[in-house]
């Protein structure tokens, strides 16, 4: 019985811990983005056109956009500067090919032209009103590209070793003179003749 116990514990662990490893960003040459943007007290809904942007990171392993609440905030900023409308959530949907994209924006869309006919004031805002800017993501501000508890942990062991290397060991002079190094750092007066 003890032995089944510790063999689902270690079934259970050999299945938790590797989905718990770091996802890499992956660099994609191009993403197709749209914005959807409402404030939940009225029923006016926006929605943006599907925009080409060029070199975008995508998590390994989720598979979602790196810094997409970056790409949220351009919109956010947009209706509360130029609009004069703050306080709107905004949400930015993405795809790798433009069909992707297009599937989900008129799976956006039918909800709130057909599913809700009438009750929502649906407008759109094109590529002349509002554009996305690619968001130069660098390592230092987005966690998921800093380095892990561990890489740290390396980087500072292989410093560390670089760093005596580099450094003479200092020698004892209380040492008797048999144990002392010939290239002591002791004055000449200092060294004794056998």
């Amino acid at each position: 019985m003890k032995q089944l116990k510790y063999i689902s514990i270690a079934i259970l662990l050999a299945v938790i811990l590797p989905s718990a490893a770091t996802a890499k960003p992956v660099l994609q040459p191009k993403a197709y983005l749209f914005g959807f943007i409402a404030n939940f007290t009225d029923s006016v809904i926006y929605f943006t056109d599907i925009q080409e942007i060029e070199g975008v990171l995508t998590d390994s392993k989720t598979k979602f956009l790196v810094a997409r609440s970056e790409y949220s905030n351009q919109l956010r900023n947009y209706f509360a500067e130029k609009l004069k409308m703050p306080h709107r959530t905004c949400v930015v949907s993405y795809a790798l090919t433009r069909k992707e994209a297009e599937k989900k924006l008129m799976k956006f869309r039918k909800f709130y032209l057909q599913k809700n006919a009438g009750k929502y004031d649906v407008r759109n805002l094109n590529e002349n009103e509002f554009k996305f800017t690619a968001v130069n993501v660098l390592d230092d501000q987005i966690p998921e590209l800093a380095d892990s508890p561990k890489d740290k942990k390396k980087k500072m062991k292989k410093q560390k070793v670089e760093k005596n290397k580099k450094q003479p060991k200092p020698t004892n002079p209380n040492k008797p003179l048999q144990e002392r190094p010939l290239d002591s750092n002791l004055p000449p007066a200092e060294v004794e003749m056998k």
